[in-house]
C-alpha cells in the first residue's frame, strides 16, 4: 500500500509539473490530468468574479501577472464552457489557390478534410508587406461588408463555418471528422471552438505561404462575425493570439452578454441616438433577454463543451464574460465589440457593454488602454457598413499611422454608459 501511495504522489507531481509548464493536452486525454473542480460540484459565488484577482485570491498587479492570470482564465473557459482547441501538432496541412478560392487540406490519423474559402483581393498594388485581411464568418458567401473592405485595401475571406462543424448536436463536419467528440473534457469541445478552429486553419495556411502568393500580410488579421458567429469570434480571439483585431458582433448570451446580468424589462433613454418611440420620446424598453438556461438547452447546447451543460446556474461559474473579452488584452492586439439595439433585445445589449467596460483593466495593465473598443448602432443584427468604416479607419491608424477620416472617440463610450442608462452594476464596472 505504501508503494502505491508513493507512486500516486509521484504521478501527481509529474502531472502538476506538466501543467505548470503549459504542456499541451492531447485530444481525448483523461480528466484525471485536469486540476479543476467537477462542474456539478462548483460552489455558488454570489459576488461577481474579479478579473484582476487570481483564483487563490492574489491580486494581479503587473503585466507579467496578467500573462499568468490570462492562462488561468483560458483554462477555466476550456474546462467549464467552450472546450479545448487541438494544438495542431498531429495535423498535416497543405494549401492551394484556384479561381479566387483558398483550398486548405488537413490530414490527421488517416483522415483528411478540405476547407474551401473564397477570397477577394483589393485592386492595385499591395502596400509594403502585403494587404491586411478580413475573415468574415459567412452564411451566404461574400458579403457587401467584405467587398467594402476590399475597396478599402483589405483582402477579404468568406469563411463558411457550417462546413467545419454542423450547427446541431450531431457534431459533424471537418472538425469532428478529424477530432471526434468523446467522453472526456478534452474532447467534448463545442461548435463555437470548432468554428474558431477553422479560422486558425486559414491563418495557418496564410502563414505557410498562401499570404506571400496572394500579396497578403499574414500578421494583419481582422476576424468578424454576427450572432452565434459573433460568439465564436469572441472565442477565436481568446484562443488564437495571432488574430490581431477581434470583432464580435451581436454575440449575446454565450458570447459577450454577461451571464449574471439581464437587461430584460429595463428602460433606456436612446434620445442621444435620435430615437423616438410612438409616444414621441426616446425611451425604449428591452422586452426580453436570452436566459442562461436557454443556451444550455438542446437547440444551443452543442455550441458549448459537455461540462457547461452540467452547470446549473451562472453564479457557479468562476468567471463572467468580461473575462472572455479580456483574454485578448495585449499591446499588439485590438478588440472592437459591435452590436445593435432595437433588434437586439435577445442579446443583452447592456450586458455586452458591461463586458467591454469590465475588460478595460486588463487593457490598461498591458499598456494598451485605447485598444479596447465598442460600436453601438441603433438598428441591425449585423455589422453595418458604417461600422466597418469606423473599424477600417481604426485599423488604418493602428497599422499604418494614417489619420482617421471619422471621429473614433465614439468607439470608447456608448448610450448604455450614459448616467441615466447605466445600471448600478455597470456603474460599478465603470468606476474601476
Amino acid at each position: 500500500m505504501k508503494l502505491i501511495l508513493i507512486a500516486l504522489v509521484m504521478l501527481l507531481t509529474l502531472v502538476t509539473a506538466a501543467l505548470a509548464e503549459d504542456a499541451p493536452l492531447k485530444w481525448g486525454q483523461t480528466d484525471a490530468v485536469l486540476p479543476y473542480t467537477a462542474p456539478g460540484k462548483l460552489a455558488v459565488r454570489e459576488e461577481m468574479p474579479d478579473l484582476m484577482t487570481f483564483e487563490d485570491g492574489t491580486p494581479v498587479i503587473t503585466a507579467e501577472d496578467w500573462e499568468r492570470r490570462r492562462a488561468e482564465i483560458k483554462g477555466l473557459y476550456e474546462y467549464y464552457m467552450y472546450g479545448y482547441m487541438p494544438d495542431g501538432s498531429e495535423e498535416n496541412l497543405a494549401w492551394r489557390v484556384a479561381d479566387s478560392v483558398l483550398y486548405i487540406d488537413i490530414a490527421r490519423e488517416g483522415k483528411s478534410v478540405t476547407l474551401m474559402v473564397p477570397f477577394i483581393l483589393p485592386k492595385g498594388e499591395a502596400p509594403e508587406g502585403g494587404w491586411p485581411y478580413y475573415i468574415e464568418y459567412s452564411f451566404w458567401g461574400m458579403s457587401d461588408v467584405v467587398k467594402y473592405a476590399a475597396n478599402r485595401g483589405y483582402a477579404g475571406f468568406a469563411y463558411a463555418p457550417y462546413d467545419v462543424a454542423s450547427d446541431n448536436a450531431f457534431f459533424l463536419g471537418a472538425f469532428y471528422t478529424l477530432y471526434p467528440r468523446g467522453i472526456h473534457a478534452t474532447n467534448r469541445t463545442g461548435a463555437l471552438v470548432a468554428w474558431s478552429w477553422g479560422v486558425s486553419k486559414i491563418i495557418d495556411a496564410l502563414e505557410q505561404g498562401a499570404a506571400a502568393e496572394l500579396g497578403i500580410n499574414a500578421e494583419y488579421s481582422l476576424v468578424g462575425g454576427v450572432s452565434r458567429f459573433g460568439k465564436s469570434v469572441a472565442v477565436a480571439g481568446a484562443y488564437d493570439e495571432r488574430i490581431k483585431v477581434v470583432i464580435p458582433s451581436c454575440s449575446g448570451a454565450g458570447g459577450l452578454g454577461m451571464l449574471r446580468y439581464s437587461c430584460q424589462g429595463k428602460t433606456f433613454d436612446l434620445s442621444s441616438l435620435n430615437y423616438k418611440n410612438e409616444q414621441g420620446n426616446g425611451l425604449w424598453t428591452n422586452g426580453t433577454c436570452e436566459s442562461f438556461s436557454n443556451i444550455r438547452a438542446s437547440s444551443e447546447g452543442h455550441w458549448f463543451c459537455g461540462n457547461f451543460l452540467v452547470v446549473k446556474q451562472p453564479e457557479m461559474l468562476p468567471f463572467d464574460q468580461h473575462f472572455l473579452a479580456a483574454l485578448c488584452a495585449a499591446p499588439d492586439r485590438h478588440y472592437i465589440v459591435v452590436t445593435g439595439i432595437l433588434s437586439e433585445e435577445w442579446n443583452n445589449v447592456e450586458g455586452q457593454t458591461m463586458a467591454f467596460v469590465g475588460a478595460q483593466p486588463a487593457w490598461d495593465l498591458v499598456g494598451a488602454p485605447d485598444n479596447n473598443n465598442m460600436i453601438v448602432h441603433l438598428y441591425g443584427h449585423t455589422i453595418l457598413q458604417s461600422d466597418m468604416e469606423l473599424i477600417l479607419d481604426y485599423c488604418d491608424q493602428a497599422f499604418y499611422g494614417l489619420e482617421p477620416a471619422r471621429d473614433l472617440s465614439v468607439m470608447k463610450t456608448n448610450v448604455f454608459m450614459e448616467d441615466s442608462n447605466a445600471s448600478d452594476l455597470l456603474k460599478a464596472f465603470m468606476a474601476k
